[in-house]
């Protein structure tokens, strides 16, 4: 396995409507969102990588209603390992619905449902074989034993960073961080960890485990931060934005992808923008993954030769 990914598993419902509003107000539904997409930050940049070529584990929970049977479906479709997923007897699968307005900008109600239900030890099974581990947005008490368990068997971790405080309260982000190899975040959740962890600046994140730091800023691209260097990455330009659901997905795939095949952080962040513009040229998170393939076609049309391949 080169990869076993975590978080919770969801169902989108994306509608376009007029705008955001506040408290109160209405806004217009261009759209009723009945037709539903598979998502959940981790199965979108596990299944991201598996349609780059490799072998990847999905660890999450999910109901055993129709909708947590048709996902596992899914899973197994896209050539993903269901050795750790858990299968909640009586619980409902997680639905996120997702409401874009035309600046790009989405508001997201989530519902959790069996992931936030599950309770127990969690007992990860296969961790002597995996290359990396990734963490994302997921039910706290699960991801910390995941993190523990990642950590106590030396496989690099991954932390993608999102801005949900259930997931991420101030307390524990200091646990997360020092099991942390790599660390991805936006411009917006940086703040958040730099300002609950009292550090001054993105440098201080590192050390210890901690070997790169990135930060995303959508279409102003990435800085990669290692040891004492920070490089900026250009964001790729899609041929063009349909909905920007999911691109730190698949943005956090491409550099996974890129460390799996032995680059520099920096090259591994311009693979992930690579990545990320495909994801913003179709409405849901996984529509238009590309193949290797593809995604080299693309890295060298836009930064020239790829590292992993020289």
């Amino acid at each position: 396995m080169d990869v076993l990914v975590t978080g919770y598993p969801s169902i989108d419902h994306i509608a376009r409507v007029s705008h955001s509003p506040a408290v109160g107000e209405t806004a217009r539904l261009f759209q009723v969102p009945d037709i539903a997409t598979v998502g959940g930050c981790g199965t979108n940049s596990g299944i991201a990588l598996a349609r780059l070529g490799f072998d990847i584990g999905a660890a999450l929970v999910l109901g055993d209603d129709a909708v947590g049977v048709d996902y596992e479906r899914h899973l197994l479709d896209q050539g993903i390992d269901i050795t750790n997923v858990i299968m909640l007897p009586g619980e409902q699968t997680s639905h996120s619905f997702l409401f874009l307005n035309p600046e790009g900008q989405y508001q997201n109600f989530f519902f959790p449902g069996a992931a936030d239900a599950w309770q127990g030890d969690l007992a990860l099974a296969g961790l002597d074989a995996c290359r990396f581990a990734l963490v994302t947005v997921g039910p706290l008490a699960y991801n910390r034993q995941f993190v523990a368990q990642v950590r106590a068997a030396g496989i690099p971790l991954v932390w993608s960073m999102k801005p949900d405080v259930f997931a991420y309260p101030p307390e524990v982000l200091a646990e997360f961080l020092s099991a942390s190899a790599y660390v991805l975040l936006n411009h917006i959740e940086a703040i958040y960890v730099l300002s609950a962890l009292r550090r001054a600046a993105v440098r201080d994140l590192l050390g210890g485990t901690t070997r790169a730091v990135i930060i995303t800023q959508g279409e102003r691209g990435a800085s990669v931060y290692s040891g004492g260097d920070v490089v900026n990455v250009p964001a790729v330009p899609p041929r063009e934005v349909v909905d920007p659901t999911g691109a730190g997905d698949g943005f956090a795939a491409g550099f996974l992808a890129g460390m799996l095949r032995g680059t520099a952080p920096a090259d591994s962040a311009r693979l992930g923008a690579v990545i990320a513009s495909f994801v913003l040229e179709a409405v849901g998170c996984q529509t238009n993954l590309p193949d290797w393939a593809a995604a080299l076609a693309r890295y060298r049309a836009y930064f020239g030769p790829f590292m992993g391949d020289a």
